[in-house]
């Protein structure tokens, strides 16, 4: 862009008065058990609320900022409100089916001579976004509803390509995927805007619970693009 004017830098000051705009995002993360279940809902609970899902954490212990960013239950505190511009889901495959609990899974597949590796965790990745529909709730109405979950893909993910294949009779197969999908963001027109002290939820809602074929918990993130309004000072 072009370099700002003295005058115009005062549009971009972090010491102003009244009320300021950054980009932000609101995010919040909940388990998947293996079995699945009929409803999450999103947003519901803050940081030291609820059950974390960040890696490496205390099993069953509250969430942090590394679960959401959100700072009351199910709505935004007193000072502060957002435009949602976009929504996202994000699903992350798991190693574990210990309750309460999430462990990465590693990207390969073990192959035996003239046998297929089925991957598991790839297979979690199809079964949970052609399933599912999700509802962003305001107040007392749905101002979106869409299914499947394939149409809300994250705008940032990471990228494995690659395989090994063999047809020895003698020696095993390793090889290395990443199951994943992309497509364009799925943008809120118009905008939505939250604001302080109205409840708001983000729910995934199935006629019927969808167990991940892995046997694996999962976890999901739902993300809201958009801009924070917050007192500047």
């Amino acid at each position: 862009m072009a370099i700002p004017t003295l005058s115009q830098l005062q549009n971009y000051s972090v010491n102003r008065q009244g009320a300021e705009g950054i980009r932000q995002s609101l995010y919040d993360t909940l388990l998947y058990p293996t079995a699945g279940q009929t409803q999450f809902n999103f947003f519901a609970l803050p940081q030291g609320q609820g059950v974390t899902s960040a890696i490496g954490a205390v099993v069953a212990s509250a969430k942090t900022i590394a679960d959401t960013n959100l700072e009351a239950a199910g709505m935004l505190p007193a000072g502060k409100s957002f435009l949602v511009t976009s929504i996202e889901c994000a699903f992350y495959a798991g190693s574990v089916s210990t309750a309460n609990t999430f462990t990465t899974v590693t990207p390969g597949i073990f192959a035996a001579t003239a046998a297929i590796a089925v991957a598991a965790q790839a297979a979690d990745v199809y079964s949970f976004y052609l399933s599912g529909s999700l509802r962003f709730f305001i107040g007392s109405k749905v101002y979106l509803e869409e299914a499947p979950l394939l149409r809300f893909p994250p705008k940032t993910q990471y990228s494995l390509d690659g395989a090994i294949a063999s047809n020895s009779s003698t020696t095993s197969e390793v090889g290395f995927l990443n199951a994943k999908i992309s497509g364009r963001p799925y943008m809120v027109e118009p905008p939505i805007y939250l604001e302080n002290n109205q409840n708001f939820v983000v729910q995934l809602n199935y006629p019927a619970a969808v167990a991940t074929p892995s046997g694996f918990n999962a976890k999901v993130q739902i993300i809201l693009d958009g801009y924070l309004y917050r007192n500047s000072q």
